[in-house]
């Protein structure tokens, strides 16, 4: 176990060492931030315009779950992965006395952590910004924010899982980071054009939240849907795994 934390730690290190995740976060705040008053300009302008507390950290999350977390994940998940096997510094992780699997899981959880962070950037900035809007309206609506942004970690962790497996294929950084892209993008447009399909694919679920908060699920679907979500993560990270065991480096 003492193992597994201290090769967690390093993998956060080296991710986090990396100038493009750092410089990525910033962006995000930064866009959040601009958001605010872009939306205040529209407010004064178009006066039928209402945002209220609560829409505005929603609405953000679901553009960035949607649009620019995907690529922040395949990023990461491309540079831990696929990164290391093309500078050669997988060869030295594999070297110590630590299993594979121990080093799998090590990456993912360090993804799952910078998910973590990205989403809790997005949250503070987010509810800093409407504080500006609404004054004194945060207090009632809190608790269905924070448990939106909390909810969406689940699907964007599966998100990650299914780069880690399809970054096993590739030596390189940007190969893999393309084909991920590419693939999200097909998944996307295969569900628009296949019934029933948006229902059962867990890229359907990054903005899950919205399932959550409207009621528009019963509770009992809401659970089944989470089990299915999960067992897309467990395939993943089980397939990703046996080729990561697999592979020569």
């Amino acid at each position: 176990m003492n193992i597994l934390k201290a090769n967690i730690i390093n993998e956060i290190q080296k991710l986090f060492l990396k100038k493009k995740i750092i410089v990525f976060l910033v962006i995000t705040a930064v866009i959040c931030s601009l958001s605010t008053f872009f939306v205040s300009s529209i407010q004064a302008k178009l006066v039928f315009v209402a945002l209220s507390s609560l829409s505005f950290p929603l609405i953000t999350l679901s553009i960035f779950t949607n649009i620019f977390l995907p690529l922040f994940i395949f990023m990461a998940v491309s540079e831990l992965f696929s990164g290391e096997v093309s500078d050669k510094s997988l060869k030295l992780v594999l070297i110590r006395p630590i299993t594979r699997l121990k080093i799998f899981i090590s990456k993912n959880v360090a993804v799952a952590i910078y998910i973590i962070i990205n989403l809790l950037v997005v949250l503070i900035v987010s509810m800093v910004s409407i504080m500006f809007l609404h004054k004194g309206s945060m207090i009632q609506s809190i608790s269905q924010i924070v448990f939106a942004y909390f909810i969406d970690i689940i699907p964007a962790v599966v998100l990650a899982l299914f780069a880690a497996f399809i970054t096993q294929f590739f030596k390189s950084s940007s190969g893999a980071l393309i084909t991920c892209i590419l693939s999200f993008i097909g998944i996307k447009i295969l569900s628009i054009f296949i019934k029933g399909l948006n229902n059962i694919i867990f890229t359907s679920y990054l903005n899950w939240y919205s399932i959550w908060l409207t009621g528009s699920y019963s509770f009992l679907r809401n659970i089944n849907t989470l089990f299915m979500v999960l067992s897309y993560g467990v395939i993943f990270f089980t397939i990703g795994y046996y080729i990561f065991y697999k592979k020569e480096v």
